[in-house]
């Protein structure tokens, strides 16, 4: 209806009756699409078009007597411009249940002059399905009483340009005939041709997204380079065109290749961090325009966002750099910045509200208890040490420990940290020194240790008993030589000698456009693995990682990769441990730590076309996923998957495939639809 009137050419002599000689066109429709706000008040914009309109139509339906907006703007056009220029289309139902009752119904005056509310007969017209067949002449109706002229005026002008159309046909088809017999068979041949190419270009398309992490958008390239089934002759059947679907479908995974883009996540800016709340399966990226954005694991598809800037008292010196994100065992996203005057804020990222924000006073760490029940934060000043344990369900400061450390200096330096198993104790790398809080004395200063770490301390994990921490020389004497850094793990242990073991390390890669590159995120414990008679932990230096034994430090498997190590986590598999592994030359690995085993690890490697600037590794429906950063382009994230049926052929139809593709778009445009709260 709407494209009938904006496209209808009125008759010249009814254009002059309206004084627009030069518009034979009745001008444009306003039309809202969207769905309104809850609000006791029209929106601006529909205010405003209200009052600019000449006429109102009302769609009826059985569902129009039940929309308070339906009677808002009937009222709110009514008091600009009177009831005559409101049309009624009934579109469903019949008049009674579906033509609103406030149009059923107008004030008369009586013969004594006092307004009464009587029956009115609203103009209305039938563009009901079962109506089809007078459809064009009830459209007339209504671009009649649009345009203010009568009914006949128009219905006239269209007999003759219908007998005008008629005879204009007539005489076209009987040279268009002879023309089309000549070309039927030539431009069949060339058309299957053209169609051919159209389905190897669309076919390479897909490819091409599907490197790139645009896997739905593979899909959809791929779908439209087959035919719509089997039966379909209208495009042949290109084989590259069914082999791009099956591509992105994750249908036979080519076993050369078990780690298969999955989908790419967009940010507003740059990344500087990202990290996966297992229990929701949702990745939280924060970039450098100060927004956080989050998107669900299972798909990729956008979930919510939520702006940093907006929850301060002060925005004038906001720095996206100062702050860092953490997520929890229990599900909650925290944000904490460096600067002095930024709070602390809990958000809950299932449903995007904001917890609780209190005092940080500038962290330089912040450490999450294994139980998600509390995290501690530390922040150095000239001479002094203070950290505090909040709880995490209201933001409560549960304990605070203050001590003047002569070491500690005020400084913006992000430093690592972490907790004693039960809670009772922070550790902290400063230098090559660990600082180490007791919240049961209320006590701080430099710990005790009987062998020193390397000046630069990168990472710490406690594990039962044992304090295990990861260090390297990156400047100064004895520093980087040429390709190498000396490194160094240090294990202690509760009423036992500790052991120290060390190397060098290649921090260097070539990134993009062949320029080299320092990753200084190394060397890194990177988890434990349990066994039946001892505990290893997982350690990873440069381009090599490390099993040791973490009662004696013997060293129980080493191997070098390709480059440096940007990810590595310890995960099981049938109970078998396996280090899923992402290196910064764009290779993604998953090794079996043991020498027995290793060539297992040589079926699970894939190249992809990224340098990788950070990974970490989630679990999602029983399948690894490794979500990655990487170098170019800053802005997203790229997510492979990991498939256990790479050895599993499976083989399907190609009505089944193609059922299997529209069904993936399906559910993606439902996830991003319906599936998620509105950005905030």
């Amino acid at each position: 209806m709407q494209r009938a009137i904006e496209e209808y050419r009125l008759p010249r002599h009814v254009a002059q009756m309206r004084q627009a000689p030069h518009s034979a066109k009745l001008g444009k429709c306003f039309r809202d699409e969207d769905e309104l706000a809850a609000s006791h008040s029209l929106p601006d914009s529909i205010r405003e078009a209200l009052a600019a309109s000449r006429t109102l139509i009302v769609i009826c339906s059985p569902e129009t007597q039940e929309s308070s907006w339906v009677r808002r703007e009937i009222e709110m056009f009514e008091q600009f411009h009177g009831r005559e220029r409101i049309i009624c289309v009934l579109a469903a139902g019949s008049s009674e249940e579906s033509i609103p009752p406030i149009l059923k119904t107008r004030m008369v005056p009586d013969a004594n002059g006092i307004m009464r509310e009587m029956p009115a007969e609203p103009l209305a017209a039938d563009l009901r399905p079962e109506a089809k067949a007078k459809r064009k002449a009830e459209l007339l109706r209504i671009i009649a009483a649009v345009a203010g002229c009568s009914y006949d005026d128009l219905r006239q002008r269209e007999r003759v340009r219908k007998r005008k159309r008629i005879a204009s046909i007539a005489a076209s088809i009987v040279a268009i005939l002879g023309i089309i017999g000549a070309l039927i068979l030539q431009a069949s041949t060339a058309n299957q041709e053209a169609l051919i190419a159209e389905s190897k270009t669309l076919a390479a398309a897909s490819s091409a997204q599907f490197e790139q992490g645009n896997r739905i958008q593979a899909i959809q390239t791929a779908l439209e380079a087959l035919p719509a089934s089997e039966a379909d002759r209208s495009r042949p059947l290109v084989p590259e065109a069914q082999a791009a679907l099956e591509r992105a479908l994750l249908v036979n995974p080519d076993s050369a290749s078990p780690w298969s883009p999955f989908y790419n996540i967009q940010a507003k800016g740059n990344i500087l961090q990202f990290v996966c709340l297992n229990k929701l399966s949702l990745i939280c990226m924060l970039d450098d325009t100060g927004t956080i954005t989050i998107a669900s694991a299972r798909s990729g598809a956008p979930y919510l966002t939520l702006d940093l800037p907006s929850y301060l008292d002060d925005t004038a010196d906001f720095d996206a750099e100062d702050w860092s994100i953490e997520a929890t065992e229990k599900s909650a996203l925290l944000a904490w910045s460096r600067n002095l005057d930024d709070p602390l804020l809990s958000f809950d990222p299932g449903i995007g509200i904001l917890n609780w924000a209190v005092d940080n006073e500038g962290a330089n760490s912040l450490a999450i208890a294994e139980d998600g029940a509390t995290c501690t934060t530390a922040r150095f000043e000239e001479g002094s040490f203070s950290c505090k344990q909040i709880d995490l369900n209201n933001g409560e400061t549960l304990r605070t420990v203050r001590e003047d450390i002569p070491e500690a200096g005020a400084t913006k330096e992000r430093f690592p940290s972490c907790l004693s198993p039960d809670n009772s104790h922070l550790y902290l790398g400063l230098g090559d020194r660990i600082i180490q809080a007791s919240f049961n004395d209320e006590s701080a200063g430099v710990a005790a240790l009987s062998s020193r770490c390397l000046p630069g301390i990168f990472s710490l994990k406690y594990h039962e008993n044992a304090l295990t921490v990861a260090s390297a020389q990156i400047e100064g004497e004895g520093g980087i030589t040429g390709f190498l850094s000396p490194w160094q793990v240090n294990a202690y242990f509760v009423g036992k000698d500790p052991w120290v073991a060390s190397g060098t390390c290649d921090m260097n890669v070539i990134g993009p456009n062949n320029q080299w590159k320092v990753l200084l995120d190394t060397p890194k414990i990177c988890g434990f693995i349990e066994g039946e008679n001892n505990t290893s932990v997982v350690c990873a230096a440069g381009r090599t990682f490390i099993v040791f034994d973490l009662a004696t430090g013997e060293i129980l498997h080493q191997k070098e990769l390709s480059s440096v190590i940007v990810g590595l986590s310890v995960d099981y598999s049938n109970d078998i441990p396996f280090l899923p592994i992402a290196t910064a030359d764009g290779v993604l690995d998953a090794q079996t730590p043991s020498a027995a085993q290793d060539l297992l690890g040589l079926t699970n490697r894939t190249s992809t076309n990224y340098y990788f600037k950070e990974a970490i590794f989630h679990r999602q429906d029983g399948i690894m996923l490794a979500i990655v950063h990487p170098l170019d382009p800053q802005d997203q994230l790229i997510v492979y998957l990991l498939d256990p049926r790479k050895d599993d052929p499976v083989h399907l139809s190609l009505d089944e495939l193609i059922e299997r593709g529209r069904e993936e778009v399906k559910r993606y445009e439902a996830f991003e639809l319906n599936g998620a709260p509105h950005p905030l």
